[in-house]
């Protein structure tokens, strides 16, 4: 089971990745809005959200990230580092005289820089105090020319300190990167410093410095940065040196950052449930209704049985339970409630009061998840024993003169129940993971509607888990079903 779950987080994982659609646009906000407006504050959150939740990285590193055992985020284990943004360095075009051959030069799109896990809260401040004094106005002159001073002093110190002193230094310049006339004095000063630091100056194209002014040198330092100024990969803290399925855990929602494991056990308390009392009254009413069927075989009842099974297996469960919503509910007799699984006053009910309350509700629901595989499950189950008392042993059997009712209930009927119990590895998942129809309709909030709000929000974490539980459901499904036939026939049990 364990190498399958494998297989099925990589099919699932590779089917999310390659569906359309941007999961950091969605989360952000609409994505024609966010790709009309081309750059600025929409890009820049874009691009956080993507750091934030790891989606700058290789497939293959947000798979094996998603896996575990080991954490591979910043904050993960030790052996391994992370980038930091999604570094996004382009060849920008040089505007040349006609005749002359084209040419290009790398420009990086200024993104918000964060503070490396090595510096000190107190590190923090004083960088913060320092490159914040040199892009403020109303700083004197002599105040501004020691916070330089003191930042170059700091980042020669050691290598660790220039790179935290870079953080800060071109964060500062991500929030010039507009380069309006009163931007243009803090950029030109953060560009002295980081000129001092780094000990040279990225090349600059004459051509667009008359085109875009400071914005080119804004975008210049920020590919010197992405390619050769340590913003590539940075270590990881090993704050959280384990994470991911394997370590149990199935990661946070993306908008909400609440953790889905803990969403997901309040859903399944709800569909589990629903989902346990759909299949045992399947089984309870589908298999009399197929020793009957079997019993009465070529009679006017078989016909009517088969006829009204077959029909109500071919009504859509969205259909059913917007009839059963019309006939039962307000609209119609008014005798079952059809939203949710309780009353508004539910706390104030007694116990038994809150007991009967749920039953009236969850009345609507369980119909809707039982009557197509009850329809299903009957005509196998008929099927099967067709195919046993056809047998050579049940003729001998009515040949000693049994009855038909020890023939049926004793003899044939646990030999015809292992198709029937084949089914139960995919009627559990079905009803697990199938319950999103019925829970929509009915506004119930379990794990069907959590799956289906996670993909209106192409929320990776929600998707992940809960198709991974429908695929171990449909294992331990299996599992049920391998114990179950030693159970019912002797003769496939293993010594």
């Amino acid at each position: 089971m364990i190498p399958t779950t494998f297989g099925i987080a990589l099919v699932i994982f590779g089917l999310y990745h390659v569906a359309p659609g941007d999961p950091a646009l969605v989360a952000v906000g609409n994505q024609t809005e966010a790709n009309a407006s081309g750059g600025g504050d929409s890009e820049s959150r874009v691009d956080k959200f993507r750091r934030e939740n790891g989606l700058d990285r290789s497939f293959l590193v947000q798979f094996f990230d998603y896996i575990g055992p080991f954490n591979l985020s910043p904050d993960g284990h030790p052996w391994f580092s992370s980038p930091r943004t999604e570094r996004k360095v382009d060849e920008s075009d040089v505007p040349v005289a006609k005749g002359e051959p084209a040419r290009t030069i790398a420009e990086g799109r200024p993104v918000a820089i964060e503070p490396l896990y090595i510096a000190t809260p107190e590190e923090r401040d004083q960088l913060d105090e320092w490159v914040g004094l040199l892009q403020v106005s109303g700083v004197s002159d002599e105040n501004r020319a020691q916070a330089a001073k003191d930042l170059v002093a700091f980042a020669k110190e050691s290598t660790d300190n220039k790179d935290k002193a870079l953080t800060h230094l071109f964060d500062g310049l991500f929030l010039q990167k507009l380069a309006g006339p009163n931007q243009v004095p803090a950029i030109d000063r953060l560009d002295g410093v980081l000129t001092e630091i780094v000990g040279e100056r990225p090349e600059l194209s004459a051509e667009l410095t008359e085109r875009d002014g400071k914005r080119h040198l804004v975008r210049r330092w920020f590919a010197w940065y992405f390619t050769d100024g340590g913003a590539d990969r940075i270590q990881n803290s090993g704050t959280k040196k384990w994470d991911g399925l394997f370590a149990g855990d199935l990661g946070r929602e993306l908008e909400s950052k609440r953790p889905v494991i803990e969403e997901l056990a309040l859903r399944l308390k709800v569909t589990v449930p629903l989902a346990l009392v759909a299949v045992f009254l399947t089984y309870l009413i589908a298999l009399p209704l197929g020793i009957f069927s079997v019993r009465r075989q070529g009679t006017l009842a078989d016909g009517a049985l088969t006829l009204g099974l077959f029909v109500l297996y071919s009504v859509p469960t969205f259909w059913a339970g917007l009839m059963l919503i019309l006939i039962f509910g307000k609209t119609g007799l008014d005798l079952l409630p059809v939203v949710g699984l309780y009353d508004k006053d539910f706390d104030s009910l007694s116990t038994m009061g809150q007991v009967w309350d749920v039953i009236k509700h969850s009345i609507l629901p369980i119909v809707t998840l039982t009557y197509g595989g009850l329809a299903y499950l009957s005509r196998q189950m008929r099927a099967g024993m067709l195919d046993v008392i056809r047998q050579d042993y049940i003729r001998t059997a009515k040949a000693k003169g049994l009855s038909d009712d020890r023939v049926v209930y004793k003899h044939a009927l646990r030999n015809s129940m292992i198709p029937v119990l084949t089914l139960l590895a995919s009627i559990l998942p079905i009803l697990v993971g199938g319950a999103l129809i019925t829970e929509v309709i009915f506004n119930i909030q379990g794990m069907g509607k959590y799956a289906f709000e996670g993909l209106l929000k192409r929320d990776f974490s929600i998707v992940m888990a809960t198709t991974l539980f429908v695929g171990i459901m449909t294992q331990f499904g299996i599992l049920l079903s391998d114990i179950a036939y030693s159970l019912v026939d002797p003769r496939i049990r293993l010594q």
